[in-house]
């Protein structure tokens, strides 16, 4: 299987300018106006990560450091990662987001892409050789946390199943 050629910076791009896309249909698809305001503001804090990536690449570049972040390690965990992205993609996010008719069914696919991006930008925090480049990755870390405890609670919300799994364990 040939490996996807992508740098890890240009994923992690890549990967917020797909959460924008699927905030903003996620958004467009409920009538509820607190639904549509998380959605709206998960993807306008996706856009914000995109600017930072693109800031953090030009910054990198300049110091000549976007290299700290090739290796075997990563290029295999990348390339992994690459083949099903974080959120879902192209006609296979119009799909999905099409058949979903619950918010529970939205919060489940934002769920698990929140908690790729977790992964992804946990490897490269660590991975990161460049203190300044390392605080601004595991800032991005805490905001990705912060979304999946919004989107948990969501789901919490309009689950009372999925409360009582998460919350009513003793």
């Amino acid at each position: 299987m040939a490996k996807v050629d992508i740098s890890v910076i240009d994923f992690a791009m890549q990967a917020e300018k797909e959460g924008v896309g699927f905030y903003t249909k996620a958004a467009n698809i409920f009538k509820d106006r607190d639904l549509r305001a998380l959605f709206m503001k998960l993807a306008k804090e996706e856009a914000k990560h995109l600017e930072e990536f693109i800031n953090l690449k030009e910054k990198a570049l300049k110091k000549g450091i976007e290299e700290c972040f090739k290796s075997v390690e990563v290029d295999e965990y990348l390339d992994a990662v690459a083949r099903e992205g974080i959120f879902p993609k192209g006609e296979g996010m119009t799909q999905r987001l099409e058949a979903v008719k619950t918010v529970e069914e939205a919060c489940k696919i934002a769920l698990q892409a929140e908690r790729n991006a977790i992964l992804l930008y946990t490897e490269l925090a660590r991975l990161s050789k460049d203190k300044a480049q390392r605080k601004i990755l595991e800032r991005l870390l805490d905001e990705e946390k912060s979304h999946l405890v919004r989107i948990t609670s969501l789901r919490a919300d309009y689950d009372p199943l999925y409360m009582f799994g998460k919350f009513g364990r003793d």
